[in-house]
């Protein structure tokens, strides 16, 4: 008898609590998809915001000589926030199809994507009119910020960038993702889209970015950031003028993030076969063999995004991370705090990291190897506790950092978007709700 009401009594307490915490997640993840539907641009306003795309600001937490002081700050339209939250939103869509909300919000954010197409990829900036205007400015038209503004004409030139293999990667990725759940849509993804990365390779650089240089992050063979062709023995192309497009500092650069979010895109196209690609997975394995996982994304100083990346990439089929991935996960366990959460050594990016974290262990899977459960337990229980109450029963997290303006920039320019740290945790609850609770 005492046997028998023991195990009634361990019965009640075991089995009930994981449909209370599905049920609980579902709640959360559908009030995180309405927030991300109430705050999507539904329609454009002149170059004030787009439709189709979320709030992001442009941001300088330090003085930046030229640029502006401490404080400046402006809305910002570019094409990553709205491709990466799309391709959350997709993600989270192809698991949990309940969620009605999500087609009719996909719709509207790829005609804003597409519109940054640009040639063979696509940019990360629109295409507006020069500002400040300058003689001969009439008429031309040029990438920058929409609000985020200059007084020096030729400080502005140097928004005017190239395209970027980082913003064509989501971008094409995006692109994929839209089709295969909207299959009766226009949008036709290019058949291939390897040679356009593969081209622009860290391969007989005669010198190297001075970022790369000092974090000794050269001759890597991996996928460069910039889709254009350097002109190291050209002064003029160290500085930005208004008659040209720039790559920034006049040299081509290698960004860990960038090269996990080129492998994302080419495993989606099942073009894994692409020149460069095992030299991408190498040298995602050496950064964070060699320590340099933190320093090692020119554009993203948040401590974790590497690692989320790179298990994003291998989730869409890039087996060749796997040693990078075994590093990042080893680490985030060692350093994971007692109430579930990871600390960031930017201030108040607690609640993002820990998003970036908490997701590179749910989209590394092999739970019982890593021994990750209990680690997601603890940062989804935290997650859940951060939780924002906005309008009408949606929820919202906390904005962190998700871009900056690289090199001397990297801690000075900061890039944040409740919208997009919101995606973030949503594709967490999605994603522990399929992967958890089975």
């Amino acid at each position: 008898m005492a046997a028998l009401i023991i195990g009634l009594i361990l019965s009640a307490l075991t089995v009930p609590l994981p449909a209370f915490a599905g049920a609980e997640h579902a709640r959360v993840l559908e009030g995180a998809v309405q927030y991300l539907d109430q705050t999507q641009k539904k329609e454009t306003a002149g170059i004030d915001y787009f439709s189709g795309e979320w709030p992001s600001t442009m941001m300088n937490v330090k003085p930046v000589p030229f640029i502006g002081e401490q404080g400046k700050a402006a809305y910002d339209s570019n094409s990553f926030t709205v491709s990466s939250i799309h391709n959350s939103l997709a993600s989270i869509y192809s698991r949990q199809p309940w969620l009605t909300r999500i087609p009719g919000i996909l719709d509207l954010s790829m005609e804003r994507i597409l519109s940054y197409r640009n040639g063979e990829g696509f940019n990360f900036w629109p295409l507006l009119e020069p500002y400040p205007p300058y003689p001969g400015s009439e008429n031309k038209k040029v990438r920058r910020p929409n609000h985020f503004l200059f007084d020096s004409p030729r400080v502005a030139a140097g928004c005017n960038v190239y395209n970027d293999a980082d913003d064509t990667a989501v971008a094409f990725l995006a692109m994929k993702l839209y089709a295969d759940l909207r299959p009766g849509s226009k949008v036709d993804p290019p058949d291939r889209i390897g040679a356009l990365f593969s081209r622009y390779r860290d391969v007989g650089r005669v010198i190297p970015h001075f970022y790369n240089l000092a974090k000794r992050t050269i001759r890597t063979k991996a996928f460069m950031t910039w889709l254009e062709d350097e002109h190291p023995w050209e002064v003029k192309s160290y500085l930005p003028s208004t008659e040209r497009t720039y790559i920034p500092f006049g040299l081509n650069d290698v960004d860990c993030v960038v090269n996990a979010n080129v492998l994302s895109a080419l495993a989606s196209y099942g073009e894994l076969d692409t020149p460069g690609v095992k030299e991408a997975c190498e040298f995602l394995d050496w950064t964070f063999r060699t320590g340099r996982q933190k320093s090692c994304g020119v554009y993203y100083p948040s401590p974790f995004n590497p690692h989320y990346v790179v298990a994003k990439a291998y989730d869409f089929g890039a087996s060749c991370l796997r040693p990078a991935l075994t590093r990042a996960i080893h680490e985030l366990l060692r350093k994971q705090n007692k109430d579930g959460s990871w600390s960031s050594d930017i201030e108040g990016d607690a609640v993002h990291n820990t998003l970036y974290a908490l997701n590179t262990l749910l989209y590394a899977g092999h739970f019982y190897e890593y021994k990750t459960r209990g680690a997601i337990e603890r940062a989804t229980s935290y997650i859940l506790r951060q939780k924002l109450d906005r309008a009408n029963g949606a929820f919202a997290w906390q904005e962190g950092v998700f871009f900056s303006g690289g090199t001397i920039a990297r801690h000075r320019i900061y890039w944040k978007s409740e919208p997009y740290t919101t995606a973030l945790a949503a594709d967490a609850l999605s994603l522990y709700l399929v992967r958890m609770e089975d």
